[in-house]
């Protein structure tokens, strides 16, 4: 709920949207709770990781949490772990949740009362009592760059988490929100001796049989529309069983369409359940997907958004 502009200790406390005023806050914790978004990618995960080992160093009692299993990708970050749907404890960190709901069930509470939300999605209305945000950056990691400067230095853990966070938001950096500034922390994060080689294999190279399985049967399923400008794919739940695909199988899949020289926007349906999709759209710009997406419950950016989808699936 968007809370009243009349309340003057809530504008007070909003406005205190800077790095500095965060970090500050932070130092007065003694023990945080950061929290993901469902289905966590890069980005919330490398984010997330990064705030949590800068406390470390200050002797905070801190934990990450996240309603939804890990992909194996990811799990170097987490320390390994697949599952950390833990009971929530102290302060509440909000890290890359766009929308109170994408904190899944289980923390939707917490979100709810969050003490600092940490975001670049320009949907967010800032549900925090702090809140730093930031449309402009190209991932949360970008935010959380200059947090942690604040904090302590950045040593190759830090690095780690932030380089894949960053890199994974940004395609490894080839998306349009890909900035100056993007590629400035980037350069900074390599300076922390990270083994760039082995992580841009790991995150962008590799693949299991069954991606490429999936990829080619979704590949055979595309349709054109309005002059081969638009293009959708469909992900049935059929395939994804009998592959025995997981969230990294299918991960970056919604992004092929839109390599067809002339298309501007592409609509990537993954099937769930009997009659619920999973709609991704990508567009060029010229559309804002993120608008598309909100007309029926979903959000995102300008240029990658999501919603879920009910009703039978037909071609036109």
């Amino acid at each position: 709920m968007i809370k009243s502009l009349q309340s003057w200790d809530w504008m007070e406390t909003t406005m205190k949207n800077d790095v500095k005023a965060i970090a500050s806050e932070l130092l007065s914790y003694d023990a945080v709770t950061i929290i993901t978004h469902i289905r966590p990618d890069g980005d919330t995960l490398g984010s997330a990781y990064a705030l949590y080992h800068a406390l470390k160093k200050h002797n905070k009692t801190v934990q990450v949490v996240c309603e939804t299993e890990i992909s194996p990708r990811y799990r170097f970050i987490s320390e390994n772990k697949a599952n950390i749907a833990n009971e929530c404890y102290g302060k509440i960190v909000c890290v890359d949740i766009a929308a109170i709901d994408m904190a899944g069930a289980k923390y939707i509470d917490y979100a709810k009362k969050a003490d600092i939300v940490i975001d670049h999605h320009d949907t967010n209305i800032g549900y925090g009592k702090l809140n730093l945000i930031r449309p402009e950056a190209a991932a949360c990691g970008e935010i959380m760059f200059d947090l942690i400067k604040e904090l302590c230095d950045i040593d190759k853990c830090i690095a780690n988490c932030l380089y894949t966070a960053i890199s994974t938001d940004t395609g490894c950096f080839v998306y349009a929100n890909t900035t100056a500034n993007t590629h400035a922390v980037a350069a900074e994060l390599l300076k922390c001796d990270i083994d760039i080689e082995k992580l841009n294999k790991w995150l962008f190279r590799t693949k299991s049989k069954a991606a490429f399985e999936i990829q080619k049967h979704a590949l055979e399923s595309l349709e054109y529309y309005f002059d081969n400008k638009i293009v959708t794919m469909l992900i049935p739940l059929d395939i994804i069983k009998r592959l025995n695909a997981t969230e990294d199988d299918i991960e970056g899949l919604a992004s092929i369409p839109g390599q067809i020289e002339g298309v501007i926007a592409t609509a990537t349906f993954r099937q769930t359940e009997k009659d619920t999709y999973k709609l991704s759209v990508r567009t060029n710009g010229d559309i804002h997907a993120g608008a598309v997406c909100k007309l029926f419950g979903g959000g995102g950016h300008k240029m990658a958004a999501g919603c879920t989808l009910t009703g039978e699936y037909k071609k036109l």
